[in-house]
């Protein structure tokens, strides 16, 4: 059986495969009633590590977490599913967030903001975030283990 991977060395990989900005990762509370911003990197992880919330008001982590399928979001501007105040003060033109699983339960959800090039992230980025979430899905830490949860 493999390795578990850190959550630091989740978000870096996503951070490389999508060439992105900031990538977040999210773990499920309370059977994603809750959003636990674990890990980060790129622009501002120290404005969201360690941060907890209603899924249901967090925007695109609690879409990922309600609809259990990855959403793409092309353009933020007047996007309901995003949380204009934060995409705004950040500058997130695009987003792409995924939900993860493990033993067939919600574990939580990636989230990438902003493609380092520019462009917005599109079909095949999403492609390339559903078949790593694939990969890694046995290889999730268990969240009964993560020193830093209370």
């Amino acid at each position: 059986m493999n390795q578990p991977l850190s959550l630091q060395t989740i978000a870096e990989q996503v951070q490389e495969l999508l060439q992105a900005e900031t990538v977040v990762v999210m773990l499920a509370e309370s059977s994603g009633e809750q959003v636990y911003f674990a890990a980060a990197v790129g622009k501002y992880p120290a404005d969201v590590v360690g941060k907890r919330g209603d899924a249901a008001t967090s925007g695109l982590p609690g879409i990922a977490f309600k609809g259990s399928c990855p959403v793409l979001v092309e353009n933020t501007k007047g996007d309901p599913r995003v949380r204009q105040d934060t995409a705004q003060a950040w500058g997130i033109q695009t987003a792409l967030a995924m939900p993860l699983f493990s033993q067939g339960q919600l574990w939580g959800a990636l989230m990438a903001l902003n493609r380092l090039d520019g462009e917005r992230f599109n079909q095949e980025d999403q492609e390339k975030l559903v078949n790593y979430a694939m990969i890694i899905s046995d290889r999730l830490p268990s969240t009964q283990n993560l020193e830093f949860r209370g």
